[in-house]
């Protein structure tokens, strides 16, 4: 089997290379900055014309980078037949792009795995700034989110390249979920420092965060403090070992 490897300078992508060459898979990566490439066979280009790095691969860990499915079709096309493991999101489940991108994998191939993700825990690190001096502002402190280790995401995909996971979807998170305030304290310990939340007023966050972002983001949030993200057990049965937790990647981080 040859894999392309898109995204893989990325959170999950870099982890996913390692662990398909230490399987012994032939790996092609495709990047922008081949400077950057963290192993394997190199081809420049971008995600959104990707014919010639998908020419002679049999499988593709595929990253759409875009808050958007335009141009996907035009992407997919090149991986027609080919096995694909797509990085999907858990709010795929109620469809929006990450589900009009699903829709679109299936389109092309019958050999497809989509792993639905709560959240990197890599998104917390806008908050180690503020974690440094002892105090992260940030809205919805009580929000309970149930992040992923990227390693376990990188897990996962390549045993779906491994094994036999054709047309499954699998819920990927860490092992609890967390407040974000939890989280910050977590943090901040893994940097030395000992952090409280302050909560900040959803106006404060717009102007921040960015009215386009906020709109999506920060309902979501506030559901989280009453409905916490599910905890799923599809890392731990896939790959045989626990999921690692948020306190796992702090220290794996910073100590």
């Amino acid at each position: 089997m040859k894999v392309l490897v898109t995204g893989a300078t990325g959170n999950t992508g870099r982890h996913v290379v390692t662990g398909l060459l230490d399987h012994g898979v032939d790996v092609r990566v495709l990047l922008r900055d081949p400077a950057k490439a963290p192993g394997g066979e190199i081809v420049q280009g971008d995600i959104s014309d990707p014919a010639e790095a998908a020419e002679g691969v049999d499988a593709v860990y595929f990253v759409w980078p875009f808050y958007s499915s335009e141009g996907i079709d035009k992407a997919l096309k090149s991986f027609e037949n080919k096995k694909i493991v797509y990085v999907s999101s858990a709010a795929a489940e109620d469809g929006g792009f990450w589900g009009d991108v699903e829709a679109a994998v299936q389109k092309v191939t019958d050999d497809w795995t989509f792993l639905r993700i709560t959240g990197l825990a890599t998104n917390t690190l806008g908050w180690v700034t503020q974690a440094k001096t002892g105090k992260v502002r940030a809205p919805y402190g009580q929000a309970k989110r149930s992040l992923v280790h990227e390693k376990d995401v990188a897990d996962m995909a390549v045993e779906a390249f491994t094994g036999d996971h054709r047309s499954q979807i699998y819920l990927v998170t860490g092992p609890e979920a967390l407040t974000q305030a939890r989280q910050a304290e977590i943090l901040g310990a893994a940097l030395g420092t000992r952090t409280r939340w302050e909560e900040q007023p959803e106006h404060e966050a717009i102007t921040q965060l960015g009215a386009e972002f906020a709109a999506q983001a920060l309902p979501y949030w506030a559901s989280l403090v009453t409905e916490p993200e599910p905890v799923s057990l599809d890392v731990p049965t896939v790959t045989g070992h626990p999921a690692r937790s948020f306190e796992d990647w702090a220290r794996e981080r910073f100590s």
